[in-house]
């Protein structure tokens, strides 16, 4: 195939298409197609919005439970080097 045909085959087909766009355009149905991708997007950005937000929530359960893990490992700690300070060791 040449660069020629392949050029005019292109021109074409981008015609077609504009065609077909201005039919749309006139009959409405570009509107309404035009309405119902930006109610998608809109959609789309609040389940976003809600997962983050779920998500973040978890998070800060998740942290505040490790911290409260974390607290009671240490006090447990404490209160094992205080018992080891404060016994006896026998002598052999």
């Amino acid at each position: 195939m040449s660069n020629k045909k392949m050029i005019l085959g292109i021109a074409a087909g981008v015609a077609a298409l504009a065609v077909v766009g201005i039919i749309l355009k006139r009959r409405g149905h570009l509107d309404g197609i035009i309405g119902k991708a930006e109610e998608l997007g809109s959609d789309l950005a609040d389940k976003y919005s809600n997962i983050k937000e779920s998500a973040r929530k978890k998070f800060d359960e998740v942290v505040e439970k490790g911290g409260e893990i974390a607290d009671k490992l240490a006090s447990q700690a404490d209160k094992a080097v205080d018992t080891a300070k404060t016994t006896p060791t026998a002598r052999a």
